[in-house]
């Protein structure tokens, strides 16, 4: 997870099996009611509801969202952008790229990599010239030294984020 420029390393949370039993349940279906989940799980309604407050406060469910298919909204193209800075242009112009990367409501994901290139960020987009913008603006800093992109022919899989979480997912 990227967050105020660093990788946040997180010990994983301790889960009961109530609790592993209820987060891979919410995973499949976050529209549940707590009433459903309580019948299912044998616990109070009130029980259920506080269990979640927990796990959201322990940062273990993170928020509940639609999924939204990106193709009937236009975006149709998905591209993987790996990016090697320029050593010397120093750091102001490598917090200019990542501020750039993460601003940009395109990139749907940026990672630090090890190997040859910096970093790796995950475009999606309605046009390949939007991914030419985002390379531009992203020269502009003066901190790329170059950049690869590799363009989406197919999709074989896509489990974004990590839901529906099976259980040999979630640790004992």
């Amino acid at each position: 997870m990227l967050q105020r420029g660093r990788t946040r390393l997180r010990t994983p949370a301790r889960l009961d099996g109530t609790d592993r039993r209820l987060v891979i349940a919410l995973s499949l279906d976050g529209r549940r009611s707590a009433a459903d989940l309580a019948k299912e799980l044998g616990l109070s309604r009130q029980a259920v509801a506080g269990r979640i407050h927990e796990l959201e406060r322990r940062g273990v469910i993170r928020g509940f969202r639609a999924d939204v298919d990106p193709g009937v909204l236009g975006l149709a193209v998905r591209a993987q952008v790996r990016l090697t800075l320029d050593g010397s242009a120093g750091p102001a112009r490598e917090r200019e790229v990542r501020r750039r990367l993460t601003r940009n409501p395109m990139v749907r994901a940026v990672h630090r990599v090890s190997g040859e290139d910096c970093f790796v960020a995950q475009v999606l987009c309605r046009r390949i010239e939007d991914v030419t913008a985002l390379l531009a603006e992203l020269q502009a800093t003066r901190g790329v030294q170059s950049s690869r992109t590799a363009f989406v022919l197919e999709t074989v899989l896509d489990r974004g984020g990590l839901g529906p979480v099976d259980a040999a997912l979630v640790s004992e």
